[in-house]
């Protein structure tokens, strides 16, 4: 069975992980996950969430999509291109750049094109992974601060 295409974004897209706050309300790349062909798309405000989700035990075992902003053309990685999408599978992600997606931990910068990934990653810093090589502890520990209640902010561990 043929993928369903990705969906458009609107006002109204609500982040999974943010509960009632719009996708668009984030900067940096977003995500979507279809569960089945005619499903509305479930929305994260970041790639980083949208691969955590997928290994979650509640998360679809075969969704029928999982799609990411495609920062190929993209002229800042804070502002992907709402129209452009890469497949998770067929993407080349940026990490170990330093640079802070909306949840207070580096985002995974999805690129369909190797090329351009790789000059992203030369021109911020950073290296370039395919999804398999992302591990869990990996995702889930990858960049993310640990907030004290004073403030303070010092990496967390896994």
């Amino acid at each position: 069975m043929a993928r369903p295409a990705p969906a458009a974004i609107s006002q109204e897209a609500e982040s999974y992980f943010c509960s009632a706050m719009s996708v668009l309300e984030h900067d940096g790349p977003k995500g979507q996950v279809l569960a089945d062909a005619q499903a509305t798309p479930l929305w994260f405000a970041t790639v980083r969430q949208t691969v955590i989700y997928t290994m979650l035990p509640e998360a679809p075992a075969d969704p029928a999509a999982v799609y990411v902003s495609d920062l190929a053309a993209a002229p800042d990685w804070r502002q992907p291109d709402h129209t452009a999408w890469v497949d998770v599978r067929d993407a080349w992600f940026v990490v170990d750049t330093g640079l802070m997606g909306s949840d207070l931990a580096q985002d995974l910068l999805p690129f369909s094109d190797q090329s351009r990934a790789e000059a992203f990653a030369l021109a911020h810093g950073g290296r370039v992974l395919r999804l398999d090589d992302l591990t869990e502890d990996y995702v889930l520990y990858y960049g993310t601060v640990s907030v004290a209640a004073d403030g303070s902010v010092s990496p967390a561990t896994p």
